[in-house]
């Protein structure tokens, strides 16, 4: 951001190589953008946040994203969105989910983000007590997760002593505490056991600084119960750890497939400072799943054309960069423009086969395969030989056949297809 960008996108590629939180800025159609007035308070609350938390554990801190910008600090580099909601939103009972439903339909989706949104626009409160914030995590591996903070609540832009304790109150929301297994949760997925916990009083009034995180490390934090941690949480950067360094990108990533339209895609694999890996696999850019293999299997409409994205994911939360083919369901590999760049799809089998006999000859015919980039010919096998013909159809010599004869397609690009065996009996 640096102080002069304005941006209503998501930039990549991130300079955060991982799992991170993306800040938007979000305001209704019809009212001011503020977005020049209220980003270098943003960016100071997440250099506030990384503080603190570094100050309550030494081993973590939140992975802000972070852009490719020359700033003299690293949150200056924050990756802030602007967003005019395409709709209004109503009052604070549907406000976030009428917010983050915006969001995710406008392209804020992004399975490996955690999003934090600021939201300028009236929540209709009025009153002492208000709703500052409010935070869900995504429940899925494919839904990301919104931590919304008010603006028109709490003081949030009269001062910049309680926006951060909202913000960072929400976010651990959206990390998934607190447990309803934890000892001391009270008050929906909030704790009641040390005044001074930031899961607790985070309405007083108090600065960051005087809060801790998870007091006597028992609820949500550092503790140690089978329930969840979000000392854990993949957005969390491993200050401690010997893993520096996100994976590679992942070599050789192609796609193969049937003519009923099934796709595999394939890769080779990604290297890492320490490891081991696995592997996020997007359709269209959509999650489709983690996969410790090279390869994953889907489908998709003959003729049609998915973008394919793979990238690996180390076990402390980085990510390598993508790589991304279009694939030509039934096809191949086809550039940004749908021109067919490798054809990998085989031919289908041959159909029906026909047997017509003579006391000297015998010819064998079958029903053409199917290729969506052309049949070449077909591949004839007797025995140790092997025949190359253009029609679908070949004679044999009755009298000196011994063996059974085997017949694929070929297609032009050189893909064999699966091969079908005419028994000698029948040809005999």
């Amino acid at each position: 951001w640096c102080g002069t960008d304005v941006s209503a996108k998501d930039r990549f590629p991130d300079a955060t190589p991982g799992f991170s939180i993306h800040v938007i800025y979000a305001y209704p159609a019809g009212t001011p953008n503020r977005f020049a007035e209220l980003a270098p308070r943003f960016v100071g609350d997440a250099t506030a946040i990384d503080a603190w938390w570094r100050s309550q554990d030494p081993g973590r801190t939140l992975r802000f994203d972070l852009a490719t910008f020359s700033c003299t600090t690293p949150f200056g580099a924050l990756d802030i969105s602007t967003v005019e909601l395409p709709a209004s939103v109503g009052a604070i009972g549907s406000a976030f989910n009428q917010i983050a439903t915006l969001l995710f339909s406008g392209g804020f989706e992004d399975s490996t983000k955690k999003y934090l949104v600021y939201f300028d626009g009236s929540t209709a409160q009025t009153g002492a007590e208000r709703v500052c914030g409010q935070g869900a995590p995504g429940g899925t591996d494919d839904n990301p997760g919104y931590a919304v903070i008010y603006l028109d609540s709490c003081a949030s832009t009269n001062d910049d002593v309680l926006r951060p304790v909202i913000v960072t109150h929400e976010l651990i929301h959206v990390l998934g505490a607190v447990s309803g297994s934890a000892p001391h949760i009270c008050r929906s997925g909030h704790v009641c056991d040390a005044p001074n916990d930031l899961m607790t009083a985070f309405l007083t009034g108090a600065a960051l600084e005087t809060l801790a995180l998870d007091v006597g490390r028992d609820d949500y934090y550092g503790h140690s119960g089978t329930f969840l941690d979000i000392q854990d949480s993949i957005v969390l950067e491993r200050l401690d750890s010997p893993d520096r360094l996100p994976p590679s990108a992942v070599p050789g990533l192609t796609a193969t497939g049937s003519e009923f339209g099934s796709v595999t895609a394939t890769w080779g694999p990604a290297t890492d400072d320490v490891g081991p890996v696995s592997y996020r696999v997007t359709i269209d850019g959509r999650f489709q799943s983690s996969t410790k293999a090279t390869s994953t299997r889907t489908f998709g409409e003959v003729g049609g054309t998915v973008r394919i994205s793979v990238r690996a994911s180390d076990e402390v939360g980085h990510l390598g960069p993508p790589s991304t083919i279009l694939y030509k369901v039934g096809l191949g590999i086809v550039d940004e423009s749908g021109r067919l760049v490798r054809d990998t799809v085989p031919p289908g089998a041959i159909g029906a086969t026909r047997v017509a006999k003579t006391p000297n000859k015998v010819t064998l015919s079958w029903k053409p395969a199917r290729d969506l980039g052309g049949v070449k010919g077909y591949r004839v096998r007797i025995g140790s030989r092997t025949l190359l013909v253009t029609r679908p159809t070949i004679g044999l010599n009755r009298k000196t056949l011994k063996t059974s004869v085997s017949v694929a397609a070929v297609d032009r690009a050189g893909n064999v297809g699966p091969p079908r065996t005419v028994p000698l009996s029948r040809l005999r």
